[in-house]
């Protein structure tokens, strides 16, 4: 049944609306009404976002606009009323005689006076934010006002022609009060919804929910952040903090509770319910914005068929002009309504995603259980030690590597987020399929579109199957890549190892070849792409060949209207139809992302296994390292049925062999064991809500229950000394000074510049050991635990110091109260002086009990002679090579405090845009002119081809409307065909058909087979010229590619040493990876795109000209005010995303800092602190991506309405030319609604290039790095020949601007004299060594060996005739063969020979012996080990692998592996830094005797910590402030009064043992 349209009835049930709507407001009156002193409005606010403080509240003001409300109402409701009379007056009050006229007016007062009732309520509110909801909810009153005057009007347009004469003054008094409502309306959106607020930190929150709906829906808000964004500097703290919903805090908290469960759904389900309102909202909002992508094209339809049917075409027709304001309000509503859906897109879903997850996998690491961190010297059964930490990793597949979980954090939960957004694209490209499809039913038929869906099926499996070969070729690529990125860390690593050497060439090549075989996947990849690409070119003009054929064919004629409008939406569905393969891999890789995280979610956590207890004891408990999977293997090693009982406030020393166990029982204690039986007590900690920590004083400093603990691998921040001790705790300067004075600290600080102001680095990188040792004691000794868990700080300590660290640190006033608990292996230093004792031999308590009761017994003296094997051989000094950048003499201590330097500088952050040299530098190694000139030739070739395959259609549309006028009976006849068929039964086409006959007969199949043919030709051929042009394109990449790889490599392994000692190996290592990635991927991709569209670009203002030349002239305006906003964009833009870059480093180094100091964190209770640090990290990280997104979403609005611009002058140019057909005006249009698409897109691609030119600024870099002279003269085959070194007066510092090390330094080292070189830390040993190998430039002074002065001759010539065995070997991965003859010059047998030389092997030929003890604090390589013993691992061989660094090897055996290899190229000088600190006395001994023999015809320099090692050699050289203090035997030195030497003898604790050996020689 047909329902009229009564407009009465609408106009009262719109009043009714109005009326409703206003219930509310009457409600809220009374409310107000009845309050009694309301708040003064403005003096404070407050919300979840922020405080807001004075000045804001006083800047805020709506004052103006409710003013303009009040005053528009008010003259809309005199209007109306006005209206309301003069139509009453006018028809004698007979509502019956004036119907809706009379009707409308009336109620349109109703409704105005309804509507200043709202305002006023409004006004009445006191909070900012009610009353901006108040106000705004009375816009949509406006919008019914708005509503019930159409309805009227609309009413008094229906009239007969003389009533609406009547009605004329009323009509103008209407549509005065539509003008008021709508300047309300805008008026409402100018309302600012509340004053700024500020977060925690201080700063100001995003504007977004603070200022009007305009500055929001039109993305005015983040304008004050843009143009700051534009300056030269903008740094995080001129970023607003985000609001609530966005905080990582907030968005994690919300969430962590569910997802912790073990027995909860999968993590993609919970992420699903999570966010299922935004999901549900962007995906409607996407199917909503379907309808306007396809609005412009079913405009121009329209307009087109307008066009065809129109028969006076010298007259302007108004219905042209709608449908020119259709295609224009169609495009800006189209950017308008996908510039919210994308919006919604990142800030709802992809940004609050991200950070959820982040955080809650930090939150996840600070509470799982720390299997990761299975010490080395325990992680072995003594039964069946383990070889190294990649055996154990082998026989235990489920251990989750440090890598795998920071690489989870990193990329995996940004996978996941922008999978998040990208899921909607599911949706919205089944609703886009469903709509054009429907959309081309209605246009061409079913069997056109048929015809066109078939190219689709036969396209469709071919680039399915091109995809899936794109996606093999890509994880290939991607292994080659790691395997470069793996490379070039070891090489990196070992860098000094390989400068030492001289082998740069060698690494180069290898490094080099395996960037060849990458190259070659890359290759091929592309060539995958280019096959992609000609799928991708063909696929339009198949659908659109078989599409218009087949409808010429069956309707006889190819109509402009039709022809146009097809293409572009068969360009969509191509679109949609491309897109869907690579939404496959995309959630793919998302689900794997998901399952790796929600894996990590579902780890074991941290269970509290320590019972609370009055003090420290194991109760017959048996524990274990937590094995971190749920089926741990049978063998783990275990302290069994342990009772133990420390006491309290005092000092207890947990001593044994390697491997019994000892750090395992210190794990135990803070919990981080696995208890198999029986239980543990200990003080249970405060809460660190507990502590208040910031009101500590010197009175209430200790709790008494708090823990502090000293891993076995020191974990230092990176930041300040000062800072790693305090720990943020309060700074107390007199205990801060007794600390460091306790731990032999003072002395360390007067030698930095910079004092305790000095940066460490990453890992204390830029200590020595002993420093770092050191560094940790102080912060433990700073911290307020009364329980101190310390695991061996005295191996890397020298005697003297360990001694004066002991008696002032764990014994003197700041220990005192505390309780001690020391893991050891220096027991006669400690246990004669310690309360309670603990010896464990095999994972089992050998003795426990107080000292006094051992010593009466006797088994304290045992435990002492058990020890000092371990203590000997584990007496490792700092190296000072680690001194490098913050070791000055003495002297150089500065005498005023100046700012603090930073050793490893702040990573350079380039400002403005990217140099036009780097463009420069780039082009040119992408090729040459010649080369250029043949790109830019094909680029216009294929544009022309373009604009001629689109103006072929225009010739065969045109073809058929070189008719006389029974065309125009057809067209009709056409059309009207149409709308049955899509409103009614199928058709049949014969009318049609018969028409079309009627005046085209035979000629019709010549004319289809002709124009078809010609498009198709021409589509072939453009479609071989844009791939070529794309093969050019890729040719040049590659080349450019491979030229600056070599150039960047040979720069940094040629680079100097400082440099490579201040710079972090991530920073160059992220040149190597993730910028050459960008350049090497994205960066060809974006050039090829963006020349592709500035030639577009070029070829829609041609085709613009065919309608005009007047267009040039719009087509420029506009492309000046898309350029404006373009450089707006783009300089914010680019420093934004520079900032991000560096924002997301400091979020994965706090991860992965926290991660290998997990131990540490729990047991300072500092987790809530870390947690809160990496929370405004991730904010930091999350307010970059917000705002560039913000950004984009700016720019797109105002782009797209600047280039609707130009659709709209064509329209206008198109209706008002007089005789311009349909054919030419389709051409034209086509291109002109492309416009705004191609601008967008040219600026997005002209954006994302420089981004990738600024990883290629990056590289560029370090290509020209300053490097190491290679130049020299020439010197003799045979040199050194004797081995005599002369150093005359040296002089050497580290740099320009540092102060002199080695300051006057003289000695003479006479032909195979044994040197030793002793000295304290810091003197200058280790300079002297790198002043010999030209690390070090010499200021003054000389070297000179066999009478060569060394500065003169070339670098490779010096660097290959000596060898040095540093303290800290480094090994490449491989086997034990290329490590000791990496190039091929050596037998098996003299490999062998050399092996035996170190004892590495057995000394019976052809039977190498088992590997000494090989857990991975192994120390000892006992020559001793039988074939027999049922308790270790094989045997090595040449063929043993080696890991990267030498990982799976003992410290000593590396050591040993380095003197082998230079057994076996037998220098003349031979430089040894502590060669033999890492293993036993025994070995030591029978190693000193190899040297002795193997060496016998070589100068040795040996620079030595423990003096037993060089008390028996020709000369000793002592070093103080960087000159000789004594030089001579070492009986002379002996001899000396108050001699260095003579000291040093008599602390070593050693005395009269090395006495006794100076004596004897």
């Amino acid at each position: 049944m047909r329902l009229d349209y009564d407009p009465e009835y609408a106009v009262a049930g719109l009043a009714l609306l109005v009326a409703l709507c206003s219930f509310p407001y009457l409600r809220r009156l009374r409310v107000i009404t009845r309050a009694k002193n309301p708040q003064q409005d403005g003096l404070t606010y407050e919300d979840e976002d922020g405080a807001a403080n004075e000045d804001s509240i006083a800047r805020f003001s709506n004052k103006a606009q409710f003013i303009a409300i009040f005053v528009i109402a008010l003259l809309a409701i005199a209007l109306s009323c006005a209206a309301a009379i003069f139509t009453a007056v006018n028809h004698k009050f007979e509502p019956g005689y004036s119907g809706i006229p009379l009707l409308g007016s009336w109620w349109l007062f109703f409704a105005w006076i309804l509507l200043f009732l709202q305002f006023l309520v409004a006004s009445r509110e006191v909070e900012p934010v009610t009353r901006f909801n108040s106000v705004t909810s009375s816009g949509r009153t406006c919008f019914l006002i708005i509503g019930i005057a159409a309805v009227t009007l609309n009413g008094i347009r229906g009239l007969y022609h003389v009533e609406r004469d009547r009605h004329f003054i009323t009509s103008i008094l209407i549509w005065i009060q539509i003008g008021a409502a709508v300047a309300l309306i805008g008026t409402i959106a100018s309302i600012k919804r509340r004053p700024d607020v500020f977060g925690p930190d201080g700063r100001v929150v995003d504007s977004q929910r603070t200022l009007s709906l305009w500055s929001r829906y039109s993305f005015d808000w983040p304008m004050n952040v843009l143009r700051a964004a534009a300056a030269e500097k903008f740094e995080n703290s001129d970023l607003p903090a985000m609001d609530y919903t966005v905080r990582s805090e907030n968005a994690t908290a919300s969430f962590k509770d569910i997802i912790f469960k073990s027995d909860r759904l999968p993590l993609w389900a919970h992420i699903m319910w999570k966010f299922r309102w935004r999901f549900i909202w962007m995906w409607g909002a996407l199917l909503f914005t379907n309808f306007f992508d396809v609005a412009p094209a079913f405009a121009n339809l329209q307009l087109l068929r307008h066009l065809e049917t129109r028969e006076h075409f010298d007259i302007i027709d108004p219905v042209a002009w709608k449908w020119v304001a259709a295609i224009v309000g169609a495009t800006i509503s189209s950017r308008l309504v996908d510039s919210r859906v994308m919006w919604s897109e990142t800030a709802d879903i992809v940004v609050p995603m991200r950070s959820t997850l982040t955080g809650m996998m930090y939150e996840k690491l600070m509470k799982m259980e720390d299997s990761l961190h299975i010490p080395k010297e325990e992680s072995s059964d003594p039964d069946a030690k383990k070889a190294d930490d990649g055996n154990e990793q082998e026989q235990q597949p489920n251990m989750r590597s440090q890598q795998d979980i920071v690489n989870m954090f990193s990329v995996d939960c940004d996978a996941i987020a922008r999978f998040g957004s990208q899921s909607g694209q599911y949706v919205n490209c089944g609703g886009q399929f469903t709509i054009i499809t429907i959309f081309l039913l209605y246009l061409v038929g079913w069997q056109s579109l048929c015809a066109g869906m078939l190219g689709i099926l036969v396209l469709f499996p071919i680039n399915r199957a091109l995809a899936s070969r794109y996606g093999g070729n890509q994880k290939i690529l991607m292994k080659l890549r790691d395997k470069r990125s793996t490379i070039i860390t070891e090489a990196l690593s070992g860098i000094r190892q390989i400068k030492f050497s001289a082998i740069e060439t060698q690494w180069t090549e290898k490094i080099e070849n395996i960037r060849e075989e990458e190259l070659s996947m890359l290759w091929r990849t592309r060539i995958n792409n280019i096959y992609m690409a000609i799928a991708s070119e063909f696929t339009p003009i198949v659908l659109t060949s078989l599409s218009l054929a087949t409808y010429s064919y069956i309707n006889g004629t190819l109509l402009p209207s039709v022809a146009f409008t097809a293409i572009t939406l068969f360009m969509f569905l191509e679109g949609i139809v491309g897109h869907i393969p690579l939404l496959l891999v995309t959630a793919i890789n998302a689900k794997v992302s998901c399952d790796r995280i929600d894996k990590f979610f579902r780890a074991p956590n941290k269970t509290e296994n320590v019972h609370p207890g009055p003090a420290v004891s194991f109760h017959d408990a048996t524990v274990t390292f937590p094995f971190g999977s749920e089926d741990p293997t049978d063998d783990r090693f275990a302290l069994r049925k342990i009772n133990l009982d420390f006491p309290n406030g005092c000092l207890s020393v947990i001593s044994g062999p390697t491997g019994s166990g000892k750090s395992l029982l210190l794990s135990a204690i803070l919990g981080e064991a696995e208890v198999l039986s029986g239980y543990i007590q200990a003080p249970k900690a405060p809460a660190p809500e507990q502590r208040f920590d910031s009101k500590a004083t010197a009175a209430n400093w200790i709790l008494p229950t708090a823990v502090c603990f000293i891993s076995q691998t020191p974990w230092i921040e990176n930041a300040t000394i000062k800072n790693n001790v305090l720990f943020g705790l309060p700074f107390d300067p007199i205990r801060y000074e007794k600390v460091l004075d306790a731990c032999a600290l003072s002395r360390d600080l007067s030698l930095f510049e910079d004092g305790d102001e000095t940066e460490v680095g990453a890992q204390g990188v830029t200590l020595s050991g002993g420093q770092k040792w050191r560094l940790t004691l102080a912060r433990a000794l700073y911290s307020r635990a009364g329980i101190m868990i310390i695991d061996d700080v005295f191996s890397a300590l020298d005697a003297h110091v360990g001694k004066h660290v002991f008696a002032n640190a764990l014994l003197g006033e700041l220990a005192k109260g505390r309780t001690r608990i020391l893991v050891t292996h220096h027991s006669s230093l400690c246990l004669p002086r310690a309360d309670y004792a603990v010896h464990l031999v095999n994972g089992v308590v050998e003795h426990s009990g107080s000292v006094e009761e051992l010593r009466r017994t006797g088994i304290l003296e045992h435990i002492i002679e058990a020890d000092e094997a371990e203590e000997a051989h584990r007496d490792v000094n700092a190296k000072s090579t680690g001194q490098l950048a913050t070791t000055p003499a003495l002297d150089a201590t500065p005498k005023a405090k100046a700012a603090p330097k930073k050793l490893v500088e702040d990573e350079k952050r380039e400002v403005g845009r990217v140099k036009t040299a780097v463009y420069a530098g780039y082009l040119k190694a992408f090729s040459g002119i010649p080369f250029w000139s043949f790109l830019i030739l094909l680029f216009a070739i294929a544009q022309s081809l373009t604009l001629g395959r689109t103006y072929w259609i225009k010739i065969w549309a045109s073809s058929y409307e070189q008719v006389d006028n029974t065309m125009h009976v057809m067209v009709y006849q056409y059309k009207k065909t149409l709308q049955t068929q899509f409103f009614s039964q199928p058709i049949d086409y014969a009318n049609a058909t018969n028409v079309a006959t009627s005046f085209q007969g035979e000629t019709q199949a010549r004319s289809l087979w002709f124009y078809l043919g010609v498009y198709c030709l021409i589509s072939t051929i453009s479609v071989l010229i844009s791939v070529s042009r794309l093969y050019c394109v890729y040719t040049g990449s590659l080349r450019a590619s491979r030229k600056i790889f070599q150039g960047i490599l040979r720069s940094v392994l040629r680079a100097p040493l400082r440099w490579l000692d201040t710079v972090p190996t991530g920073r160059i290592l992220n040149r190597f990876t993730g910028d050459f990635t960008s350049m090497d991927s994205s960066l060809a991709t974006n050039f090829y795109y963006f020349a592709t569209v500035t030639w577009e670009m070029l070829g829609i203002l041609v085709a613009a000209l065919f309608v005009s030349p007047f267009m040039i002239i719009i087509a420029i305006i506009l492309l000046v005010a898309c350029a404006y906003f373009a450089q707006q964009y783009m300089a914010a833009a680019r420093t934004l995303k520079r900032l991000e870059s560096t924002n997301k480093s400091p979020v994965i180094s706090h991860f992965a800092s926290s991660l290998s100091g997990l131990s540490t964190l729990r047991a300072f209770s500092k987790a809530p602190e870390f947690t809160q640090r990496i929370f405004a990290l991730i904010d930091d990280w999350a307010a970059c991506s917000w705002y560039i997104t913000a950004f984009r979403m700016w720019l797109m609005i105002r782009i797209g309405i600047t280039a609707s611009m130009f659709a709209a002058v064509i329209g206008i140019f198109v209706v008002t030319t007089p005789n311009i057909d349909a054919s030419l005006a389709g051409f034209v249009l086509s291109f002109a609604l492309n416009f705004g698409h191609a601008i967008n897109w040219g600026i997005s691609v002209s954006t994302q290039t420089e981004l990738d030119m600024n990883a290629t600024e990056r590289i560029f870099e370090y290509q020209n790095l300053e490097i190491e002279n290679q130049g020299g003269e020439e010197v003799r085959a045979s040199w050194p020949e004797e081995g005599r070194i002369e150093v005359e007066k040296l002089e050497v510092g580290y740099a320009e601007g540092l102060p002199s090390i080695l300051k006057g330094l003289s000695f003479t080292a006479e032909r195979n004299q044994r040197i030793g070189i002793v000295g304290r830390t810091g003197g200058g040993k280790s300079t002297l060594s790198l002043a010999l190998f030209r690390f070090l430039q010499t200021r003054s002074g000389s070297i000179t060996i066999d009478g060569v002065d060394i500065s003169k001759i070339k670098l490779s010539d010096l660097r290959t005739r000596l060898a040095i065995i540093p303290q800290d070997p480094f090994l490449f991965s491989g086997t034990i063969r290329t490590n000791l003859d990496p190039f091929g010059q050596f037998s098996d047998y003299e490999l062998q020979k050399a092996l035996m030389r170190v004892h590495l092997i057995s000394s019976n030929p052809g039977t190498p012996a088992p590997e000494a003890v090989l857990d991975e604090h192994s120390v000892s390589s006992a020559p001793t080990a039988t074939e027999n013993d049922s308790d270790v691992n094989s045997a090595l061989s040449l063929s043993s692998p080696v890991a990267s660094g030498g990982s799976n090897l003992s410290q000593g055996q590396k050591q040993l592996l380095c003197l082998a290899r230079a057994i076996l190229s037998r220098p003349k000088v031979l430089l040894l830094d502590e060669a033999t600190s890492a293993v036993d006395m025994e070995t030591d001994r029978l190693i000193q005797d190899s040297i002795r023999q193997e060496f016998s015809d070589s100068t040795l320099l040996v620079i030595a910590h423990r003096l037993s090692t060089v008390v028996d050699f020709d000369r000793i050289l002592v070093i103080k402030d960087g000159v000789t203090a004594e030089f001579g035997t070492p009986k002379e030195l002996l001899e000396i009064e108050d001699g260095i030497f003579k000291e040093m003898i008599s602390h070593s604790g050693e005395k009269d043992e090395l006495v006794r050996l100076i004596s004897a020689k």
